[in-house]
């Protein structure tokens, strides 16, 4: 069957779960797909921008993104609902023409606790235990968060992955179980669960661990990345109250987050100087330590300062384990040293009377 054949089909079957007014706007979506990304095209990208729909060009797209939005806040102001929406039909189109696949939409009336509903989703073109969705919005707003580039390229891994389990047919399993730890799983479901697992590890360099014991290992902290094991029970518990098909984005963002050490920076953005003051440690270093990209006041950049000696004063936070996260030593960002509304000065003297 030809892949444009097989997408209709795929689409054919979707509609059967979909409302009207979810049909109606996919209906319209596809319909202005073509110019509405010319529009976009004119209005927003540089005469040289290479408009070929190929992952290459998402890296030539991701500056021009960065340069428009500071912060995921400015996503979602209305003079620049145009661009976003654009960018967003851009990204799906690129992976349509990278991995087999189709667009989608659902529309849950009041179902306000799921992140994906009324969202233009990109689906795999595979058999319904294999399906996954990806959401350009997602990987748009993870660019602007995290201002890392090559951020949208990683947008078509969970498709890949799903096409690769796909095409192996079915392959032959050892379990006949799910384990103790998530037994509200079917096996099927858990077959499903571990390779959404897998996949975003997979992104990371970490994959091919057997996840049936609980936990898997990835290296995360500050300064020095280590080795630290990370319970998936809650990572389970997340997937089981998402649609399936949305669980390859929702692993990929939790292990993101693992990574990038945002459950600390959160942690340490809600908790007062006094809980913390025991834990934090000075550190040195002859430049200051910058994470992303963003000017070094950002407010998820680590905190530092310029001393006297021309050195830059940072602060190290062993933050305390977490619902399923362990014990992790993580640099101090801007947005905690505010919500301290502690002086620079009394931090630096602080600091300096410890190193």
């Amino acid at each position: 069957m030809h892949e444009d054949d097989r997408a209709e089909a795929y689409m054919a079957e979707d509609r059967k779960n979909m409302t009207e007014s979810a049909c109606v706007f996919l209906d319209s979506w596809l319909a202005g797909m073509e110019g509405a990304l010319e529009q976009w095209r004119r209005s927003y990208l540089p005469a040289d921008f290479p408009f070929d729909f190929t992952l290459d060009s998402l890296d030539v797209l991701e500056p021009i993104v960065l340069a428009r939005y500071p912060d995921q806040a400015a996503i979602g102001i209305e003079d620049n609902a145009e661009f976003t929406t654009g960018t967003v039909r851009y990204i799906g189109e690129v992976l349509l023409r990278v991995a087999p696949a189709r667009w989608g939409y659902q529309d849950r009336a009041g179902d306000d606790l799921n992140p994906f509903n009324r969202t233009p989703v990109i689906r795999s073109n595979t058999p319904a235990k294999f399906t996954t969705g990806v959401i350009p919005e997602f990987y748009l707003r993870q660019l602007v968060r995290d201002r890392v580039r090559g951020t949208l390229q990683k947008s078509v891994t969970p498709l890949r992955a799903a096409c690769r389990e796909a095409e192996r047919a079915d392959p032959p399993t050892t379990r006949d179980a799910v384990p103790d730890w998530c037994e509200f799983f079917t096996l099927d479901e858990y077959n499903r669960f571990t390779a959404a697992v897998d996949s975003a590890l997979g992104a990371f360099g970490a994959d091919g661990q057997d996840l049936d014991v609980g936990y898997f290992s990835l290296a995360a902290g500050d300064p020095d990345p280590d080795m630290h094991d990370f319970e998936i029970d809650g990572l389970a518990d997340q997937c089981r109250a998402s649609d399936i098909e949305d669980w390859s984005t929702l692993c990929f963002s939790v292990i993101d987050d693992y990574v990038t050490g945002q459950p600390q920076r959160d942690w340490l953005n809600k908790v007062p100087f006094t809980q913390v003051e025991d834990l934090l440690e000075p550190w040195l270093a002859d430049e200051p330590e910058l994470l992303f990209e963003p000017e070094p006041d950002d407010s998820e950049q680590p905190f530092s300062t310029r001393l006297e000696d021309g050195r830059y004063l940072h602060l190290l936070a062993t933050v305390p384990e977490l619902e399923g996260i362990p014990e992790i030593t993580t640099f101090v960002p801007n947005s905690a040293v505010r919500a301290w509304n502690i002086p620079v000065e009394k931090l630096v003297q602080w600091g300096t009377q410890r190193l």
